[in-house]
């Protein structure tokens, strides 16, 4: 009896070895070693250098970039939102109106009467350029015809040299002090290939600053990202 009590404890343990893969043959031990290395899948694990590691930051970064672009006087913003819409940016554009003082003015110098003001817009019209206002308060320059006002010189300069292709002939920049409304458009999430397009847009609009959005703008795109 004693011989067969003895004969059962070393099959027991016999199995236990067995099934905890501690005997048997190498390529059928599964003991914890073994599982160890099923569950963590050694061959998936990819270690990423410290130059991937500063390019996929980089990346991140893009994805979260924000210009602005503006600000815009009225008779450009609508042709600049046309050029926009034609890249189905959806919801990563947004625009804002601000108030800015404009110090320069383009115009036509006072026409002499309404009636030469009034043919002096019919032209203008037939060229296509429909954003004017002829001036009727009392003044030097009663009779003229603004055709837009702006914030800096080169701003208004680039805005004569823009009709001037057009066929305004007459038209000149002045000072002038005024309140005016203006647009300003914010694109986010501008990775490189859109920073080219809109680089190639912004030549059609000399003069209109395009730039990184204010850091406070950047932290709430980066969070809405």
């Amino acid at each position: 009896m004693r011989a067969l009590f003895f004969i059962l404890i070393l099959a027991n343990l016999a199995f236990f070895g067995w099934h905890a893969g501690y005997i048997g043959p190498p390529e059928q031990k599964v003991g914890e070693p073994e599982h160890l290395n099923q569950q963590i899948n050694p061959e998936k694990i990819r270690l990423v250098s410290a130059d991937a590691a500063k390019g996929m930051e980089t990346a991140a970064r893009a994805r979260n970039a924000c210009v602005e672009w503006g600000s815009f006087p009225l008779q450009d913003a609508d042709r600049a939102q046309a050029a926009l819409a034609a890249l189905a940016l959806g919801d990563r554009l947004s625009s804002r109106k601000v108030e800015e003082a404009a110090q320069w003015w383009v115009f036509m110098p006072p026409q002499g009467g309404k009636t030469s003001a009034d043919k002096k817009t019919e032209e203008l019209k037939r060229l296509g350029i429909t954003d004017y206002f002829v001036v009727t308060d009392e003044g030097a320059n009663k009779w003229a015809i603004s055709l837009g006002v702006f914030r800096t010189e080169d701003a208004a300069r680039g805005y004569l040299a823009s009709i001037s292709t057009r066929g305004v002939k007459t038209a000149r920049v002045g000072e002038r002090e005024a309140r005016v409304q203006k647009t300003v458009f914010q694109i986010r999430q501008v990775d490189n290939p859109l920073q080219a397009r809109l680089a190639a847009i912004r030549k059609d609009f000399p003069g209109i600053d395009m730039h990184a959005c204010a850091a406070d703008d950047a932290a709430a795109v980066a969070k809405k990202s």
